[in-house]
């Protein structure tokens, strides 16, 4: 299959026509090892696989030290950057564009959503580098933010700009940036009929006054007429999981798959059973489409996700392989990427 006709088929599947998972991501897969050098070396001699669970996943944190592109790095339209508060070196995902990020954010929310309200109240970075922006601004356009991470959350402005409200809104933010919101409350605010709250993320470290199921319960008492709904993501994917409500399962799109291994030996592990995650998603065209987390979940007979937190302890190696491993692996391959 050419490049185009591989696109072309990316694109319809994701976009709600034809196609099957596993073949597509099978193709991607040799297309992504053809073009993508230092995921080839990471791959190593490894056979082809013949099942999607069995393509070689990539540790995000090699995200913040290898380029992990399919064409020059230097050619990237976009490059989202994980958060500033992760430790060390920031993790850089580049894209040559964002057209099936986009594709499949709009078509996953809508589906999980319906139609999203026009107008919104953001609290998440408006960074050119956030990818957490850059969906929430192509969601709800126009759409203003009361977060930055120079200045943290305008508490004050947000809650002027709900109570302004005169038409349904939709209202993503972090849950740490929510957890500064609720502490400011005077009292509830009557969000419009088809009002969306969305939560996503964790606290990033940061103490938190709130537990999960305190601010769910402050967000429904504080914003009454709203649907409180929770979004998974990273910086490193293309695709989001969503959970409605918020607290029920995380739910994958048909083009993104999730399995959980065993954080010490890499073993598979059957639906139900507590693992490290790992994404194999289609969405992912320019990087590597098999993603290893750090987080914990429990993934259902659904596919659907229950998070369970982040590994501690000792380093995982769900893939097998070591971040200094696959590091050593990729040295040879050099910076780039071959020209797409």
């Amino acid at each position: 299959m050419s490049t185009e006709a591989l696109w072309d088929a990316l694109t319809a599947f994701i976009g709600g026509g034809p196609g099957e998972f596993v073949d597509l991501a099978l193709r991607l897969h040799a297309w992504q090892r053809a073009h993508n050098p230092q995921y080839d070396a990471i791959c190593g001699d490894q056979p082809a696989p013949a099942r999607w669970q069995d393509i070689p996943t990539v540790p995000v944190g090699l995200f913040r030290d290898l380029p992990l592109t399919c064409f020059p790095p230097d050619q990237a339209a976009v490059v989202f950057r994980t958060s500033g508060t992760t430790v060390g070196r920031r993790g850089e995902h580049r894209c040559r564009d964002t057209a099936l990020y986009d594709l499949g954010a709009r078509r996953n929310a809508a589906h999980h959503l319906g139609p999203l309200p026009r107008a919104g109240v953001a609290l998440v970075p408006y960074a050119p580098d956030s990818s957490l922006g850059h969906m929430c601004r192509d969601l709800v356009p126009g759409m203003p933010t009361f977060f930055s991470s120079e200045h943290g959350v305008d508490a004050a402005g947000a809650w002027a700009a709900l109570r302004a409200a005169t038409e349904p809104l939709f209202v993503p933010g972090t849950a740490f940036a929510f957890d500064l919101l609720v502490s400011t409350a005077t009292g509830p605010v009557q969000l419009p009929a088809g009002s969306v709250v969305m939560v996503t993320g964790g606290s990033k470290g940061r103490a938190v006054v709130l537990s999960e199921p305190d601010l769910d319960l402050a967000l429904r008492q504080l914003l009454p007429g709203a649907r409180i709904v929770g979004e998974y993501g990273m910086t490193e994917l293309s695709s989001q999981l969503w959970a409605v409500p918020w607290g029920a399962p995380y739910q994958p799109p048909p083009w993104l798959r999730v399995k959980a291994v065993e954080p010490a030996t890499g073993e598979l592990l059957p639906p139900g059973q507590e693992g490290l995650l790992s994404f194999v998603d289609l969405a992912n065209r320019w990087t590597v489409l098999a993603i290893e987390t750090q987080d914990l979940g429990v993934v259902g007979e659904d596919g659907a996700v229950t998070l369970r937190g982040r590994v501690a302890g000792a380093p995982a190696r769900g893939c097998s392989l070591s971040v200094e491993e696959a590091l050593a692996r990729a040295a040879p391959a050099g910076v780039g990427g071959r020209p797409a």
